[in-house]
């Protein structure tokens, strides 16, 4: 009976053991970047977030609009979908099924116009557009009345100047980063994205001609000659290689710059009672449980 009993101790140990180093998975909801692949991706952001933990299984989903990845974590085909820390913000103020499940920091993450190689001219018109927006506190701004108050309705869409016998520049907005990048619910662009514009067309004597795209498509978009100009790439200045960023486009000074991505999933009761437990801490509970 002994001997039964120390086998059945050793066998439930093993099984532990074994249990413990199991894979665990999380599955992340990214907009698309644009010069990686999902599973490049997935790398870069286990090297540069993850936990050290070998166990740790990271799979990231590229999704060309962020209604799609809503929908998707809705579902449950993805853990929690990642977004800059203003878009984070709208998102759970604009609806209430979401909350915060990570918080990670990336220093020198911004926003940049981008042009086709060809058009170095039309991109040091907008620099010089932008630094003139800097210097008279313009842009700072814009940015308390669209991004920092953070406003539930959707904003006035900005009226653009017609300039008689000006050319004429499209520019591509994706509604897929509010409200930096915001399509009003009528399908409108309305945010931040054309107040910028305006300001930038009435200062390079242009016509702005707005072009409303899926982030997913702004490359083909560029290339294909629709537009000249995309809103928005994501850059990273503390990195050699651009995952949003493909070989042919060329880049504005950023416009826009922040340090925090927010990880969002789906508001469940435990969530929704809050509270830091120390001694209840699971690690698969906290980051990845729906």
């Amino acid at each position: 009976m002994r001997k039964f009993l120390y086998a059945l101790i050793i066998l439930t140990l093993i099984s532990s053991s074994a249990g413990s180093l199991e894979k665990q998975v999380i599955r992340l909801g990214i907009l698309s970047k644009l010069n990686s692949t999902e599973e490049q991706f997935a790398e870069t952001w286990r090297k540069t977030f993850a936990p050290h933990n070998e166990i740790l299984e990271v799979i990231v989903k590229f999704y060309d609009t962020l209604t799609s990845m809503q929908m998707a974590l809705n579902s449950r085909e993805i853990n929690q979908m990642v977004l800059p820390d203003f878009t984070a913000d709208y998102v759970m103020k604009a609806s209430n099924e979401y909350t915060p499940a990570l918080v990670l920091h990336s220093k020198g993450t911004g926003l940049a116009f981008g042009f086709r190689a060809d058009s170095e001219e039309l991109r040091g018109k907008f620099n010089e557009a932008l630094r003139s927006l800097r210097d008279d506190w313009t842009l700072s701004v814009l940015e308390g009345i669209y991004i920092a108050s953070q406003r539930v309705d959707d904003p006035e869409p900005v009226k653009f100047a017609e300039i008689d016998d000006a050319p004429t520049i499209r520019v591509a907005v994706t509604g897929d980063l509010p409200p930096i990048d915001l399509i009003a619910a009528d399908g409108t662009p309305a945010g931040f994205n054309t107040a910028v514009l305006a300001e930038i067309g009435a200062r390079i004597n242009r016509n702005i001609q707005i072009v409303n795209i899926e982030a997913g498509a702004r490359n083909a978009a560029l290339a294909s000659g629709r537009v000249d100009v995309v809103f928005w790439y994501e850059i990273n200045k503390s990195s050699r290689v651009q995952s949003d960023v493909p070989d042919g486009i060329i880049l504005s000074e950023p416009y826009y710059e922040w340090d925090k991505f927010i990880h969002l999933k789906r508001k469940t009761k435990e969530a929704s009672s809050g509270g830091w437990n120390i001694f209840n801490r699971d690690f698969w509970n906290l980051y990845i449980k729906d």
